[in-house]
């Protein structure tokens, strides 16, 4: 039988894990040991958030490799024994059964990035356990878990409320024969919004060619900038969430009123405190023109926080506003913490090595809220209040 039966890292009161800056982290370390243990120097244990990106490019001799890392915080304590530089460090001995070492941690009281995984780049903050054996491999374990970070508050943003809408005019050739145009009109009810509400699309196709309108497609698009040391970068495109709508035949008009998208649980626009990844979002609304692989498409920025709006409905256009609603009230309602859509995946040691005890399986967990939705009732092609230029963040360009 292994003597280390058990190894690992758990939170007084918290076991999910989820943590806001400044927050003092509580809890033990847990050993189990089948038999005595007569060969240690001491329990070792670490804390750390940081942040890391890594990509190639080219192939063969022409192949480069860019990678960034930023560090938010790091400390390390002795939770048992002695440390490997310490004078008068021995082995000691651990006997048979259950042992628990307490720790405690306090987060850094500054804005911090959500937690984010992807295999370009990611946001982690962990606990990483080693049981430091002098002349031996040592027992190491890992836990990660959530930080929030200071809130996004989307009362605070004046444009949260006014609707994103674009529109577009696209001709369709035929050999020499130009057709149309293909004219896209498009709106969302709002320009801000929280994981668990709706976005509400509403648009038309107008199609002035001879071709066929196949259908529509609209859906939320993750895009994730990721930056090297050397000022390099790469991007990824991700659909969050789509739906489709019947098209149109010749010479007709393809309508979509107010269908709903539903966000999952994903990271906010940003991320705040991260300088090498940057998180946009667009609500994306095209028409699949037939025997032509090209769109016809227009492209809503949309931006994702984490504090929801305490009052959605528009008022009277021709109002005029005297007092904002207060982000201080306190009427919306508390969020949960929900596992990222993608689900737990495994996360490989740090340590590098086989000795790492447990496998580690981990998803960050965003704030989601379960808030009434009801469809906007005014027409889209002439929304009650539209933003100005630079009223909302521009939508990523090719590069």
């Amino acid at each position: 039988m292994a003597k280390l039966q058990m190894f690992d890292v758990v939170f007084d009161g918290n076991d999910a894990g989820v943590y806001h800056s400044g927050e003092v982290i509580r809890g033990y370390v847990r050993i189990v040991l089948g038999g005595v243990k007569n060969d240690v120097r001491g329990i070792q244990i670490k804390f750390k958030g940081e942040s890391h990106t890594h990509w190639s490019e080219g192939s063969s001799k022409n192949r480069r490799h860019y990678s960034a890392k930023e560090v938010y915080f790091k400390e390390k304590l002795i939770c048992w024994g002695k440390g490997k530089n310490d004078r008068g460090a021995s082995k000691l001995t651990l006997e048979s059964g259950e042992h628990r070492f307490p720790f405690s941690f306090q987060i850094p009281n500054v804005p911090l990035p959500f937690p984010f995984e992807s295999y370009v780049g990611w946001i982690r903050y962990r606990i990483m356990c080693k049981i430091d054996r002098p002349w031996k491999f040592n027992h190491n374990t890992e836990r990660l878990f959530t930080v929030v970070g200071l809130p996004i508050d989307l009362n605070s943003m004046p444009h949260a409320r006014i609707p994103s809408h674009q529109e577009s005019t696209k001709t369709v050739c035929c050999l020499c024969c130009a057709q149309g145009p293909i004219i896209v009109k498009a709106s969302t009810d709002k320009g801000a919004y929280v994981p668990g509400e709706s976005i509400f699309v509403s648009g038309t196709i107008e199609n002035n060619t001879s071709r066929e309108i196949v259908d529509i497609t609209y859906k939320l698009v993750q895009y994730v900038t990721y930056f090297s040391s050397g000022g390099h970068k790469t991007r990824r495109v991700t659909t969050i969430v789509k739906d489709k709508a019947p098209g149109c035949r010749r010479r007709e008009v393809a309508r979509l009123n107010w269908k709903p998208l539903v966000l999952p649980p994903i990271p906010p626009t940003g991320p705040q405190g991260c300088n090498i990844i940057k998180i946009e979002y667009l609500v994306q609304f095209e028409g699949d023109v037939s025997n032509t692989p090209l769109d016809a498409e227009v492209k809503l920025p949309v931006f994702i926080g984490t504090v929801p709006l305490y009052q959605t409905q528009y008022p009277d256009p021709s109002a005029v506003v005297s007092e904002q609603p207060s982000s201080s009230a306190a009427t919306a309602p508390p969020p949960s913490y929900q596992v990222a859509m993608e689900g737990l995946q495994e996360i490989p040691s740090k340590s590098g090595h086989d000795y790492t005890f447990g496998k580690l399986m981990y998803a960050p967990q965003y704030p989601t809220y379960n808030l009434p939705a009801s469809a906007p009732t005014w027409d889209p092609a002439h929304p009650p209040q539209q933003a100005g230029p630079g009223s909302y963040p521009e939508y990523p360009q090719k590069y």
